[in-house]
């Protein structure tokens, strides 16, 4: 009886440790604008944690400026939002354009109330990111 309780003991144990050493990922909800509607795109909830992090970083040290959207603008192209900050009840969410001529991306939070336009190389990760 002891053995069976220390075999399912230790199963338990390598199965908890096996799953812990895997490629830990990161829930962000992705919403495409397609026609009259934002599309949530499934397939985007689970990103690795490094683009994550890239991520995060990028929208956590852009050179946000206040901002007045035009009420004529253009739907964004994307939405997005980390689901962690969901969980933790202060919830961002970003607004995107991409100026597909440049590559550039130009995003608003805060209910559009600080905007800011990346760099190419933050662009690019950002594109990546919702295009994969």
């Amino acid at each position: 009886m002891k053995r069976t309780q220390l075999l399912v003991a230790l199963s338990l144990l390598s199965i908890t440790l096996a799953s812990g050493c895997t490629t830990k990922q990161e829930h962000i909800s992705v919403q495409k604008y397609e026609g009259k509607h934002y599309k949530f795109e499934a397939y985007k909830e689970k990103i690795e944690m490094g683009k994550t992090v890239k991520t995060k970083e990028i929208v956590k040290n852009a050179d946000w400026e206040e901002f007045a959207l035009a009420e004529d603008h253009p739907e964004a192209d994307f939405i997005f939002y980390f689901n962690d900050e969901k969980n933790e009840g202060r919830l961002t969410v970003y607004y995107v354009w991409v100026n597909p001529d440049e590559n550039i991306v130009e995003m608003t939070k805060d209910e559009h109330s600080q905007y800011v336009q990346l760099n190419r190389k933050d662009s690019k990760i950002i594109l990546r990111l919702l295009h994969k």
